[in-house]
């Protein structure tokens, strides 16, 4: 049996990434994993790997920050299953620029897509939560909504506004069985990262420099911030709530190397 055998757990951003290891690990803990991308072929393709795996996994193509493709995707789910026991706000993107740099047109791509978007998620899943009286959303900010970043200062604003909205959630609905934290990562081997390593001169170098930062002189991967989403989705998190996880191989411990 897993940790998840039976729950449906709605998963942001599966294409790739995190949400494509989070979609995995979930259906592998026996949940049934709906996931949900703006890029179609490769969520197929993602959840594809899923069941041939022999777990189960449905995929939407949808934009997150699109409120009639999140209203039909939530619609649709309940109606398959008549339930929604998890959701997973992944679904994010980034520019690279300093704050000057930033033009309006990132800055609100980037506010639709990471904050906008688990509001509206969040908004459409919770009454279907407070109906069963019971439900955990896990939403994936960062070690940005924490420290900064200068080329990344819009994504650190909405992964700390992801924070506020976590909170308030929690205390919110906790009466009513629901729970909701965050996942604060540090640097992850995805391809989001790569791009943000690509906006540097030499990116390998300064990946390599990046690494060297950390007390465990490495980034993590995929799969071990999927197990942390696992932890909190599952029962084994069932009075933890309104925190965030912090999950940086230890580069907020330190202030600098000597």
């Amino acid at each position: 049996m897993g940790r998840l055998d039976g729950r449906v757990a709605i998963v942001t951003g599966t294409a790739r990434g995190i949400g494509r290891a989070i979609a995995r690990e979930f259906a592998a803990e026996g949940a049934l994993v709906e996931g949900v991308d703006l890029l179609g072929e490769r969520g197929e393709a993602s959840a594809r790997e899923v069941v041939d795996a022999g777990w189960r996994m449905r995929f939407h193509r949808g934009d997150v920050s699109n409120e009639d493709d999140v209203r039909r995707i939530v619609r649709d789910v309940e109606s398959f299953h008549g339930r929604v026991d998890i959701l997973v706000n992944n679904a994010a993107t980034q520019r690279g620029a300093v704050v000057t740099d930033v033009t309006v047109e990132d800055f609100h791509q980037i506010v639709n897509t990471n904050l906008l978007g688990p509001f509206l998620l969040c908004r459409e899943v919770i009454p279907i939560m407070v109906g069963h009286g019971s439900g955990a959303i896990v939403n994936l900010s960062s070690v940005l909504g924490w420290v900064a970043d200068p080329i990344l200062p819009i994504y650190g604003a909405t992964k700390a506004g992801i924070l506020g909205l976590t909170r308030a959630v929690a205390v919110t609905y906790g009466e009513r069985g629901i729970r909701c934290n965050a996942i604060c990562p540090g640097d992850v081997d995805t391809e989001l990262n790569q791009e943000y390593f690509e906006d540097h001169p030499n990116p390998a170098e300064f990946r390599k420099r990046v690494e060297r930062e950390y007390p465990l002189r490495r980034i993590a991967s995929t799969d071990e911030i999927a197990r942390v989403a696992v932890f909190l989705a599952s029962d084994d998190a069932s009075f933890i709530t309104g925190t965030d996880i912090i999950v940086d191989g230890g580069i907020l411990a330190r202030i600098y190397e000597v």
